[in-house]
């Protein structure tokens, strides 16, 4: 497949449509160094969260449970289906 060329006579006049030099680089990994410019001031930051073992261990119990109970809720619903469906099944023949 051939390339396709530009055909109209595109001219950048220099005027701003949108100002974008504000909007930071989203971080995937939460550590990384921000990107700002040099007249930019520095966003606040968050207080840091410290933990007891406990507590880390209340979160951890937390979110398990939340991942089992959404987890036996998919089973649940995918068992009500295919006893559904084997009730059809057997109501066919």
């Amino acid at each position: 497949m051939a390339a396709r060329r530009r055909t109209d006579d595109f001219e950048d006049d220099g005027r701003v449509i949108a100002d974008m030099s504000a909007v930071e680089r989203p971080s995937l990994l939460g550590h990384l160094p921000e990107r700002r410019g040099p007249r930019e001031p520095r966003a606040p930051r968050r207080p840091k969260v410290e933990l007891t073992t406990k507590e880390r261990l209340w979160m951890m119990l937390g979110a398990l449970r939340a991942g089992l109970t959404v987890g036996c809720v998919y089973v649940a619903f995918l068992g009500v289906i295919v006893f559904g469906l084997l009730a059809f099944w057997m109501f066919l023949q």
